[in-house]
Parts: structure tokens; sequence; C-alpha cells
């Protein structure tokens, strides 16, 4: 055999490799799990980041009625701030679990709206051992929280002459105050008519005080003639104050598991964050959302009327009443300018310059005693028809 043919017949062998400037597709996977893992990490801190700032940013004072560290007219930081300038430890606190857990025996217990508040957070309420301060009462029940004291009437808020011997309506001389009237067999101070707008009384070593009128702790009617004597020596009778503004989203007694365990806010805002950035991370290699027609539709006329039934099952009259009266402010307030967190005084003055009606009509009406049978729901029903064909016609 040739030299020719040996070199014709030869195996030919072909190197596959890559230059010193290609990459292979094992090199150029793990390049890109690098680049995917540096945005996501480089998104997170820029989450955080923002987080940090929003916290250094955030304003320091709340707009909740009657809250402590609110400087408007409707708040009560005045009243927080001389207090703790005369060496009382103001503690404000959202939730019935935090003020049972900081009303300790030697302190005072202040509880805003109480009659808002369910049985279940009434009662413990009443367990606590310390001196307590119900303040700004409107129209609901406290039969859990005391029976000492019951709601006669309102009235309009007026200068009115101390008349009674209780130490610290003595001191304040007069105030000026309205709303709620409460009697019992309590000691009464501050008459209208036969009731008093505030009252006092002692059950062992815990003593009570009820201050009907919430606007005398405001920034606005604290200063106003004896109100802040009689508001601060009430609320600083001891070096300790636990002030308790109600949240109405309070699920105290039907806690969840989450409940039972919080996190800090900030702690909830950066865990929230980064998981919309792992969602944006894994969620492009999921497919489109299938949507499915449900095979069912209820109207909401139907889910009204069987909510209705429900009420008239378990005879839930106040319930049904409140809902009539917030639905009858929700659709008013847009024709007659009221703001969506006006407070009841707010609401009265601005319905009773609409309607023409007086004060003690509007008050009334949305906030009386709530209706204990069918004949008072449906009388309190016709009311809020008319006051809102009146609103209209204005």
């Amino acid at each position: 055999m040739s030299s020719t043919d040996t070199a014709t017949s030869a195996p030919t062998i072909v190197a596959r490799g890559y230059g010193a400037g290609e990459r292979g597709p094992e090199t150029s996977t793990a390049a890109g799990r690098r680049r995917t893992v540096t945005i996501v990490v480089a998104v997170v801190a820029l989450l955080l980041v923002a987080v940090l700032v929003a916290q250094l940013t955030t304003r320091r004072t709340s707009d909740v009625a009657y809250a402590p560290d609110n400087p408007d007219p409707r708040g009560a930081r005045a009243a927080a701030q001389v207090l703790e300038e005369q060496g009382v430890d103001v503690t404000y606190v959202r939730t019935t679990a935090a003020a049972i857990a900081e009303a300790e025996a030697g302190s005072t217990l202040l509880v805003l709206d109480a009659d808002t508040l369910r049985p279940e957070q009434q009662q413990a309420i009443a367990e606590v051992e310390a001196d307590i301060v119900l303040a700004n009462l409107g129209g609901g029940s406290l039969s859990a929280l005391t029976d000492r004291i019951e709601i006669d009437s309102y009235t309009q808020r007026a200068s009115r002459p101390v008349d009674c011997e209780d130490e610290h309506a003595v001191a304040a001389e007069s105030i000026t105050a309205g709303g709620a009237v409460v009697s019992g067999d309590v000691e009464t101070c501050f008459q209208a008519g036969e009731s008093g707008l505030y009252a006092t009384w002692t059950e062992g070593d815990q003593t009570w005080r009820v201050l009907t009128d919430g606007w005398m702790l405001t920034n606005t009617g604290l200063p106003v003639a004896g109100n802040a004597a009689l508001v601060l020596r009430s609320l600083g009778a001891h070096d300790r104050l636990v002030w308790y503004v109600p949240d109405p989203n309070d699920g105290f007694g039907t806690e969840t598991l989450a409940d039972q365990f919080p996190l800090p806010a900030p702690v909830v805002l950066q865990l929230f964050l980064v998981g919309v950035a792992i969602v944006l991370w894994r969620g492009r290699r999921l497919g489109p959302v299938v949507v499915e027609p449900l095979p069912v539709q209820v109207k909401a006329s139907e889910t009204t009327r069987g909510r209705g039934r429900l009420y008239r099952r378990a005879g839930a009259h106040a319930h049904a009443a409140a809902a009539l009266r917030a639905g009858f402010v929700a659709r008013v307030a847009g024709r007659v300018g009221l703001p969506s967190h006006a407070g009841r005084d707010q609401v009265v003055d601005t319905l009773a310059r609409a309607s023409g009606r007086s004060h003690e009509s509007i008050f009334d009406v949305l906030y009386g005693p709530p209706p204990t049978t069918d004949e008072g729901l449906g009388s309190l029903t016709q009311a809020l028809d008319t006051l809102e064909s009146e609103v209209q016609r204005a």
C-alpha cells in the first residue's frame, strides 16, 4: 500500500471545542443565573432602602380623633403633653388586648367611645384593676361594662356650673360640654335636667369617672371654661395613664393565628416587598391566568334581603340600625361635603345646616339609642328617609 493510500484512508479526528473568547452552554447558563440573582438582590436592596427612607420620613403624629398624638382640632395632643409635663406617663393603645395588658393597679385607663365596644371587649375592660375614665359616650349599650349608669338623653353643648361636691368638679367650677347625659346610682355633676355630664363612683378600690362629651379632651375644647381642670385632674390621678382609642378593626375575642403572633409593621412591609420581588422573579415562568365563569350569579338585592332576614331572625336590631345609619351618612356625605373621617359633631352640625333641623333632632336620628323592636327599626328607617329627602331638597 502506498503512502498516498495510507494518508487517504487514515481516520480524521475533528476537535469539538471553543476558542478562548467563546462560552459553552454550561457557562452561559451559569452566567444567566448569576445575572438573575444579581438583579433580584439589587431590587430587594432598593426596596429595603425605600422602606428605610419611608420610616425616617413617616409623620410622627396621627389624624385619629381623640388620639394623644393628634395635633389637629379633633385630636388630644395638648392634654397628653400637659399630663406628661406633670410627670404622667401616657401610653397610647388601639386594641383591647393592649389596654388590659397595660392597665395595672395604680394606673388610670381612659376609654374613648366605650359604647362602641363589643360585649366581650367591655367585659375584659371591666375586669382591669386600674381606675377607669369613660369619655365620649354615644347611643350604644354599656351593660357589659357597668350597670351603674345609663344614658337618659342628649343636650346641647353649653356652659354649666358645678353642682356637686366631687373635688375635681369643684376645682373646675364650670365646664362647657354637651351630648349624652347620664344618671344612675352614682354622683352626677354639671346637670342637664335630672342627669349630668360628669359622673363618678367607686367599686372597692377602683374609681370610675365619666366625661360624656369627648370634645372636652380635644385641643379645641380643653382650654374652654374649666374643661382643662376637670380633664387633667381626672386623667392625672396616677402617674401612669393608658389612653385607649378603640380601633374598629380590633378582632379581640375572634383572633386568628396571625393576631396571636403579630409582627411589627416595618417587618411586615419588608416581607411583603421581598415576596413581591420573588413573585416578579419567578412569576414569569407561570402561564396566563385562566378565567372561568362562575356557575351562579347572585343579585345584590337578594344578598341584601338575605342579610336582613338573618338580622331579623337573630333579633339584631342594633346591628341593623347601625348599618342603616352608616349607609345614610355614606349616601349624603358627598352632597353636603362631609369628609370620610368626619366625627359625630361634624356630621350633626353639617346635616343640621343642610336640613334646617335642630342639632338634637339630628343627633337623636343618627346616634340615639338603637331600636329594640321591629316597629322601632321601621320608625328609624322612615326617619332616615325623611331626613335624606330634606337634605336633598336643601
